[in-house]
């Protein structure tokens, strides 16, 4: 179960991340991310609430620790392909984003089955094909410091996510969204970032994308809670797969043929992970 609720994550979140491109291509991606949180904050507000739970302060702390370096990742992400280098940002971030916990995972003991290991090889290629999208000019190692710290921010997210208490429910994330919005509105107000008002932003592209964002929150909180870290961890990251995917069924984008290749391994890791 918590492997099929960790693809479920991805699935999510790559629709949701398709949304914030679609809204980036239209305002500044800053403004997306901010008026997204505002509009999704209420959503995970109300829906923790009303499930209930006990939180004990450090569930709160962890979320929020989560919060902040989910935060760091965006920032970073943003940051990165807002220079231009998407071809090593992308791969980078993705495939960090479920190697750290991976690595957290084994290292506590957490062991793997031979399917599991055959997953996890076949997971990374598969990462870096579907999500590398270079542009004509483009560096393609230009921007693989961007895609590390935004990697290891999303990484960080889902491994301080996973140490809150099953009994806390989905209160930790609204300490990890608020957390998570104050850093990126800070970062705003210090002019690194242009945002415009809501009303000049693309309004159902923003609400989608808050609303997908926040139900792969979930999804992975309940996939953590279901399934080991290792294993929901490689299963959560295969977002870029979908975000192509989107983008050719919906856009008409050309697919190239490594994306071919890593949409294959995609299907190929998630089949081993599920089974072993």
């Amino acid at each position: 179960m918590g492997v099929l609720l960790g693809g479920l994550s991805s699935l999510l979140y790559g629709v949701a991340d398709f949304l914030g491109g679609e809204g980036a291509k239209r305002v500044s991606a800053a403004s997306v991310v901010v008026w997204a949180g505002v509009v999704s904050f209420p959503l995970i507000l109300g829906t923790a609430l009303l499930l209930g739970g006990e939180a004990q302060p450090t569930d709160l702390w962890l979320g929020a620790a989560a919060g902040a370096a989910g935060a760091v990742g965006l920032v970073a992400l943003f940051a990165g392909l807002g220079k231009g280098q998407a071809a090593a940002v992308a791969p980078a971030a993705a495939v960090l984003s479920g190697v750290v916990p991976l690595a957290i995972a084994l290292s506590s003991g957490e062991l793997l089955s031979s399917l599991d290991w055959l997953g996890v090889a076949l997971a990374v290629p598969a990462i870096v094909l579907s999500s590398w999208v270079a542009d004509p000019g483009e560096v393609p190692l230009g921007g693989v410091g961007y895609g590390l710290f935004a990697g290891l921010g999303f990484g960080g997210y889902t491994v301080l996510i996973n140490l809150t208490s099953d009994a806390s429910g989905l209160i930790p994330l609204i300490a990890a969204r608020g957390a998570t919005m104050l850093m990126v509105v800070a970062v705003s107000l210090m002019g690194l970032w242009a945002v415009v008002g809501f009303a000049k932003a693309p309004r159902r592209i923003v609400i989608g994308n808050g609303l997908l964002d926040v139900a792969g929150n979930v999804a992975l909180l309940a996939a953590l809670r279901a399934g080991s870290l290792a294993r929901v961890s490689i299963a959560a990251s295969f977002y870029p797969a979908v975000t192509v995917l989107m983008a050719r069924v919906i856009n008409f984008e050309h697919l190239r043929t490594r994306q071919v290749l890593g949409l294959a391994f995609t299907l190929l890791a998630l089949a081993a992970i599920a089974v072993g």
